[in-house]
């Protein structure tokens, strides 16, 4: 994997500890209480349950095998989404980025050497004025590109790096969870006719096949871990499509 996704990768893994710290947590207790019950029985020689921590035991591994304390971290589940929706826009920025500059090496010359945008003085005193590292921050800026929103990331690499990038099962799931991160971010969770219409064209896809206007969206962990997986394959395509055309990694 090129460094953008092994990168990205990381950050999915800290949003699953994050999704699993209930497990986490009750694991650490069962274990302790494992260990206080096998003393007293083996050094102490108690066989009464009442005595030995067994009862306290068996409500913790109760807890832990019917996930009953899942629904109060439902809020995390809905931020997780977030985190992962976050991560991608900043990958994907990360590898357009680094396409633009490679592009401005390339022969022949690419479409994107014939963008024009304006530099102010203070531009140029913000920045150490190094082409290649500089000219593509400048121009994603000026463009105003939205990295959370799948048509506009696909038009950008298209505009600029002449790279196509077709709508399949991956990037509907992606879609879904860019619509439901600004739902989650900006009206509660509530789901809008907006919403309905913006996901109403990315099928197929795995995750929350119907979304009503007016319902609550709430998401569970197996659903983040699926536009996540998604979002991987998605961000090892367009590397490559990008190192391919560019004869570099990325």
């Amino acid at each position: 994997m090129t460094p953008i996704v092994q990168t990205f990768q990381a950050h999915v893994s800290s949003v699953r500890k994050l999704m699993g710290f209930d497990r986490e947590v009750l694991e650490i207790a069962i274990a302790n209480v494992r260990e206080l019950r096998e003393k007293l029985v083996q050094h102490h020689k108690l066989d009464n349950p009442q005595l030995t921590a067994q009862r306290t035991l068996d409500i913790l591994e109760g807890i832990r095998d019917h996930d009953s304390l899942r629904p109060r971290y439902q809020t995390i589940f809905n931020q997780a989404l977030v985190l992962v929706v976050s991560y991608f826009a900043s990958s994907v920025h990360d590898l357009l980025r680094r396409g633009i500059g490679h592009a401005l090496e390339a022969q022949p010359e690419p479409p994107v050497l014939r963008e024009e945008f304006r530099l102010t003085l203070r531009d140029l005193k913000d920045f150490d004025f190094v082409v290649r590292e500089v000219a593509p921050d400048f121009l994603i800026q000026s463009k105003d590109i939205s990295f959370q929103d799948m048509q506009s990331i696909a038009r950008a690499f298209k505009t600029y790096l002449e790279i196509e990038i077709r709508k399949d099962q991956a990037v509907n799931d992606i879609i879904l969870g860019q619509a439901c991160r600004h739902v989650i971010v900006h009206a509660g969770g509530v789901v809008s006719d907006q919403t309905v219409r913006q996901v109403s064209g990315a099928k197929p896809r795995r995750v929350k096949m119907t979304l009503i206007s007016g319902d609550v969206v709430q998401f569970v962990p197996e659903e983040v871990e699926l536009i996540a997986e998604s979002m991987t394959g998605y961000l090892q395509s367009v590397s490559k499509m990008v190192g391919d055309k560019f004869g570099v990694q990325v």
